[in-house]
């Protein structure tokens, strides 16, 4: 009721404006404008109420308002603008004292004005040349109030003395949203690179990245105490500069009533007829809006007139790094984050009362429309009258249209240069110093064309790195589908072979190339070309070399690529695999959802194998739980399906796991035999770290049970065998039993410089880590109180 009773009734419109919503930006400025002069008019953006029936009141709006203002714009009429205007004729034709005033926007198309076939009986306004014409702005505010506009003011030629010249419309120029909304990482890098004076600032960045918004919304910001020069410097302008001068031209008589004559201005050449121009205002504060700038030679040649002015900052957009201006302060806009593309959601939907949840909405985006401003802009417009979830799976062709613009760009490129940026985009935010410390040489024309591809805003240099936005990549996706694939298939056919024979430095740089790598294999669907880069046995090296992070990264990749090819044995092992690791690093409760996920696969209880591999990580599981029945239980199971298959390997590790549980229960002699019968099963043919690990506790079982010095020898041999294998994974365990032994043999600083050894090297098990900080901690402080302790007998030698 609060809300009923607070919206204006119907007839309080002065005007209803019925629009094809492709033109919103525009229709919005025009609005605003005529607000600002007083008048109540009726956009459906602004006075449709959420959850009421909107085509009642719109159509309650029209009927009850005396004037209609049909916006055409370059798209022409809508469907359902055409029935809201036809409505409004037939109202006129029926007698109603209505007003049909049509309004030609910028930029309308002959083929769009084709449609208003009543414009010959109704007299329109003509906004073609731009939203900033005073005279048809007039015709437009008298023909709403029913009136004739009558004669011209007489324009003023001079200023009178100490009078501020008027205050530009630049967004009208440009024909960018009004204020509201702005990008603040964006016009604060502008503004800072526009206070710090001197040079020019160029605002390069995709096309229709918002780089014209960001420059109004700076202007706004430094433009006081200065005259405001606005020109739009693209199109025909940038074609032939000599349009751009007789604008200027055109602003100094307006402004300053400073102006040459026709004659004057074509005495000169045209950069010479500028730099006349510019010389009437040297004692003239300005700030000079270049929008659209040429990136040739001519818009350099522009840049540079503007920046001799001795009291002048520069603000341009242009689509790329202009050549032959090493003065000028190139400013990118990126862009837009993801949090971005929600606030500007937010912020639409505030202030138009449109339908949606930004969070959710941001989340059904794609990537790359939520990040375009103009794709995201118009897209939004279409939610006024269809449900967004409707607009997601098929985007709206307009939407497509403001995407295209970037695919476009993209197309223009080279083939080589389309190769450099398919290249880019999988390397995306790799650092290039791993690249080159993993041994990969990138190809000579890779780092010819990134030299191209930066200026062109089609990529950029980040934290010794390339990152290619999601516009670009999709844009080259949509150009030529195969060629990023094909660079992700030399990538990780180069990247495998490294991998062979990578040594434990270069492990460490090939490991944190791969993970980003394995993501776009995902998100490009090379899920066999994934899997033959990253085979079990370099997963165990990242493993026992301690790249944990990395090896759990891989494993989640090929844990999803098996489950799109479908391949049950890996689906299971990889799934068992993880569920190891992440149990290893505390994590137990996901690794028996992985557990359960493995057990769930179809075709895993058919094998043998893979029954034998799920019983042992149940063992696993269940021993990190200290339930040792359990563990028992299932190794049992385990064991017994590994000798079936004649598992050696698989053997070794479940009398392992069995020995571990009678050394955790000081059984040291069942744990022995245990730990014999393993050794006993890998026969030589079971991996050499398990072996170690095996030969290292039953070391530690043997030192309980006889002499310490035999322990300590088999000890030292396996930490030494470990140390020339790179095992790092299992040093700190066999580093810690041997600092016991050594403490036994009552040798305590030997034993403290195990025990620092041991701390030093990453522990896979948080028990293990735990137990080094402990003994770490005794020792270091027995050997204080020893120092301490021999201090004062000599102390009490000295004295007697």
């Amino acid at each position: 009721m609060v809300g009923s009773e607070a919206r204006p009734a119907a007839s309080a419109y002065d005007a209803f404006i019925s629009y094809n919503a492709k033109d919103l930006a525009a229709v919005h400025r025009l609005a605003e404008m005529l607000h600002a002069e007083g008048f109540h008019v009726f956009l459906d953006d602004w006075c449709l109420v959420a959850g009421e029936p909107w085509q009642e009141r719109q159509n309650e709006a029209l009927a009850n308002s005396p004037c209609c203002l049909a916006m055409c714009g370059p798209h022409g009429l809508g469907p359902w603008q055409n029935e809201e205007v036809r409505l409004a004729v037939a109202a006129r034709v029926s007698g109603r004292s209505m007003r049909v005033i049509p309004v030609l926007l910028p930029d309308a198309s002959d083929a769009a004005l084709e449609q208003l076939d009543f414009l010959d009986r109704f007299t329109y306004c003509d906004f073609r040349g731009g939203l900033d014409q005073p005279r048809f702005f007039t015709r437009l505010c008298a023909g709403i109030r029913g009136e004739a506009p009558g004669p011209p003011q007489p324009a003023v030629t001079a200023l009178p003395a100490g009078q501020p010249p008027p205050a530009a419309d630049y967004r009208s120029a440009f024909h960018a949203p009004a204020s509201g909304w702005q990008r603040s990482s964006a016009v604060a890098a502008a503004r800072a690179a526009v206070t710090t004076g001197g040079a020019p600032v160029v605002l390069c960045g995709l096309p229709g990245i918002g780089k014209t918004h960001v420059l109004c919304d700076t202007a706004d910001a430094v433009r006081a105490g200065r005259t405001v020069l606005a020109l739009s410097a693209g199109g025909t302008t940038a074609a032939e500069p000599r349009y751009l001068v007789e604008e200027v031209n055109a602003w100094l008589d307006r402004t300053f009533g400073r102006g040459l004559t026709g004659e004057e201005l074509y005495l000169h050449d045209w950069p010479d007829a500028l730099a006349a121009l510019l010389a009437r205002v040297a004692a003239e504060p300005l700030l000079v809006l270049l929008d659209d700038l040429g990136t040739d030679r001519a818009g350099g040649t522009v840049l540079r007139a503007f920046a001799g002015h001795p009291d002048c900052l520069v603000l341009a957009t242009a689509a790329e790094h202009l050549v032959d201006t090493a003065d000028a302060r190139h400013v990118l806009v990126p862009p837009m984050s993801a949090a971005e593309g929600t606030d500007f959601i937010a912020h639409m939907a505030e202030r138009t009362n449109l339908p949606v949840e930004p969070e959710e909405l941001a989340g059904q985006l794609p990537a790359d429309v939520l990040s375009h401003p103009l794709a995201l802009r118009t897209f939004l417009a279409h939610t006024a009258y269809v449900p967004a979830a409707l607009l997601v799976p098929g985007l709206p062709s307009d939407v497509l249209s403001a995407r295209k613009l970037v695919s476009t760009a993209v197309a223009r490129l080279p083939a080589v240069h389309r190769k450099a940026l398919a290249y880019a985009a999988v390397l995306d935010r790799v650092a290039l110093a791993d690249l080159l410390a993993a041994g990969m040489a990138l190809p000579p024309w890779f780092t010819l064309a990134l030299s191209d591809l930066v200026p062109r805003c089609l990529v950029v240099q980040v934290a010794g790195g390339v990152e290619v936005p999601q516009l670009v990549i999709q844009a080259l996706d949509d150009e030529e589908p195969s060629v990023r694939r094909a660079a992700l298939h030399e990538i990780l056919a180069e990247l495998a072979g490294l991998a062979a024979d990578a040594e434990r430095d270069g492990l460490a740089s090939l490991a944190g190339v791969l993970a980003p790598v394995a993501l776009v294999a995902l998100e490009t669907g090379e899920w066999r070309a994934l899997r033959d880069a990253v085979p079990d046995r370099l997963l165990d090296r990242l493993n026992a070399s301690g790249f944990w992070k990395e090896y759990v990264l891989l494993t989640k990749a090929l844990i999803e690529a098996s489950d799109r090819l479908g391949d049950t044995t890996d689906r299971v092992r990889l799934r068992v695999r993880l569920s190891r690791k992440i149990a290893q690093l505390g994590d137990t409760r996901s690794a028996w959802q992985l557990a359960r996920e493995g057990e769930a696969v179809p075709g895993a209880a058919d094998s043998t194998a893979l029954r034998a591999e799920l019983a042992g990580q149940r063992a696993f599981l269940s021993y990190l739980q200290e339930d040792d029945r359990s563990t028992l239980h299932e190794l049992g199971i385990c064991i017994a399906l590994r000798g079936r298959e004649g598992d050696a390997a698989g053997l070794l590790i479940a009398h392992k796991l069995e020995g571990n549980v009678h050394l955790r229960r000081g059984r040291y002699e069942e744990a022995a035999a245990a730990y014999r019968t393993a050794l006993a099963a890998g026969d030589g043919r079971a991996d050499a770290r398990h072996r170690l690990d095996t030969e290292a506790s039953l070391a530690m079982c043997e030192a309980r049970l006889g002499p310490p010095e035999a322990a300590a020898r088999s000890l030292e041999r396996t930490v030494s065998e470990m140390r020339a294998l790179s095992l790092t994974i299992d040093l700190p365990r066999a580093l810690h039993g041997l600092a016991l032994v050594y403490e036994r043999l009552r040798l305590p600083a030997r034993a403290l410089e195990l025990a620092r050894q041991a701390a030093a090297e990453p522990a896979r098990d948080p028990a293990v880590r735990k137990a080094v900080d402990r003994m770490l901690w005794r020792l270091e402080n027995l050997q204080q109180a020893t120092r301490s302790t021999a201090g004062g007998r000599t102390a009490e030698g000295e004295s007697r």
